[in-house]
C-alpha cells in the first residue's frame, strides 16, 4: 500500500517534521537530512536537540559520542522508527509496493523468529524487502559466506550466540543492497575476519552509491572506514568533519601507552604539564599536548615513581582526544 502524501490531512507524519521524499527547496544532493530535529524521552529530558545531519550518495559518516548522546535515537528517527518532536527530516522515497528496498535498519535490538533457521529469518527479511524468492536467497548466501555465519544458517535462531545474532541482523539489514543503510554498533560482537568483512560491504555500498551511517565506538577503525565523522554530545552535535580534518586540528598531542609489570597506583602523581592521564593499572595510557618530545620526561617520572616499564607504544591523538578538546568529556571506549 502507497504511503499517503507527504502533507496531506491523511498522513500523521505530516505535521511532525516527516518527508518521505524531498525537500524541494533544498541540494538535491543528500540521500537523507535532518534539520534542527529534536526528539523528548517520555522524561521530557531532550534526546536530541535541534540537530542536523545529512548523508550524500557513496558517503560513509560514524556518529560517535558517549552513550546518552542521542546517536541510537537520530539512527531511529532516520529509519522512521521514531517521529521527531521539532525539526524536519527529509528520507529517501518509501512509496510504491518496493519502496522499502532503499532502507537497511540494525538497531540496537534484533526482532527474530527464534523456532526458525537464520536462513529463514534473513530470506524473509529480503523478500518483505521487495527482492523475489531465488534473489533473497542467493543475496543472503552470499551475506552468511562473508560474514562468516555458513555454519550457522541452517541452525535455529534459538541456538545462536550473541555474535552470530549479530551477524544475522546486519545480513537482513544488507542482503537487499539499500541505498541507505543505518547501522548501530555494527561491529560489536563481531570477530576480526567478520569485521573486516563488514567493513568491506559497507565500502561496497558507498562504491555503488549507498549512503551508509553508522553509530560506533569503534574509533582505530572508523578513520580507515568513513568518509566523516560527526560527534554528538548532550543531545547536540557539537563537531564534524572528515577523519584527517579533525586528527589534523590537534598536530601537537601524543599518545603514550605504557605497558608496565603490575599495576601502578601512582600514575595520578606523576603528570607533568601538558599531559592528561587517560588510564591507569598494569597499562598507564598519557596524553601530552607537547608532542613526542614528552616522552623522555613522562618515562622518567614513572620511573622515579616506582613504576616498572615494559614497554611503550608512542600514537599520534586519536579521536578519543578529539572529542575531548572539543567537549572536554571523555568518550565510553
Amino acid at each position: 500500500m502507497s504511503a499517503p502524501d507527504a502533507g496531506s490531512d491523511d498522513d500523521p507524519d505530516a505535521h511532525r517534521g516527516v518527508d518521505l521524499g524531498t525537500d524541494p527547496g533544498a541540494d538535491p544532493d543528500p540521500m537523507v537530512r535532518a534539520v534542527a530535529v529534536s526528539y523528548r524521552y517520555d522524561s521530557g529530558d531532550p534526546a536530541l536537540d535541534g540537530v542536523d545531519l545529512e548523508g550524500r550518495p557513496g558517503e560513509i559518516v560514524a556518529l560517535v559520542g558517549p552513550n546518552g548522546a542521542g546517536k541510537s535515537t537520530l539512527l531511529r528517527l532516520l529509519a522512521g522508527d521514531l517521529v521527531p518532536d521539532a525539526g524536519e527530516l527529509y528520507l529517501p522515497s518509501r512509496r510504491g509496493a518496493k519502496g522499502c528496498v532503499a532502507m537497511g535498519y540494525a538497531g540496537e535490538e534484533a526482532c527474530h523468529f527464534e523456532s526458525l533457521s537464520g536462513t529463514h529469518n534473513a530470506v524473509f527479511f529480503a523478500r518483505a524487502a521487495g527482492l523475489g524468492r531465488e534473489e533473497a536467497e542467493q543475496a543472503v548466501r552470499e551475506q552468511f559466506d562473508r560474514l562468516g555465519l555458513a555454519e550457522d544458517a541452517p541452525r535455529p535462531v534459538s541456538t545462536y550466540s550473541f555474535g552470530a545474532r549479530r551477524k544475522l541482523l546486519l545480513v537482513e539489514a544488507l542482503a537487499h543492497r539499500p541505498t541507505l543503510t543505518l547501522l548501530d554498533e555494527p561491529f560489536v560482537g563481531l570477530d576480526l575476519d567478520s569485521r573486516e568483512a563488514l567493513a568491506d560491504l559497507l565500502r561496497e555500498r558507498s562504491a555503488e552509491g549507498g549512503t551508509v551511517m553508522i553509530a560506533s565506538h569503534d574509533l582505530d577503525l572508523l578513520p580507515q572506514l568513513v568518509d566523516r565523522i560527526v560527534f554528538l554530545h548532550d543531545a547536540r552535535v557539537v563537531a564534524g568533519g572528515s577523519p584527517d580534518e579533525l586528527l589534523s586540528s590537534m598536530p601537537d598531542v601524543a599518545r603514550f601507552e605504557f605497558t608496565l609489570d603490575g599495576a601502578f597506583a601512582g600514575a595520578e602523581f606523576v603528570l607533568g604539564e601538558g599531559m592528561i592521564l587517560v588510564s591507569s593499572g598494569d597499562t598507564v595510557v598519557l596524553e601530552s599536548e607537547r608532542g613526542q618530545a614528552a616522552l623522555p620526561e613522562a618515562c622518567l617520572a614513572l620511573v622515579v615513581a616506582g613504576a616498572r616499564i615494559r614497554s611503550v607504544v608512542v600514537r599520534d591523538a586519536g579521536l578519543a582526544a578529539v572529542f575531548r578538546s572539543v567537549t572536554g568529556a571523555e568518550l565510553d571506549v
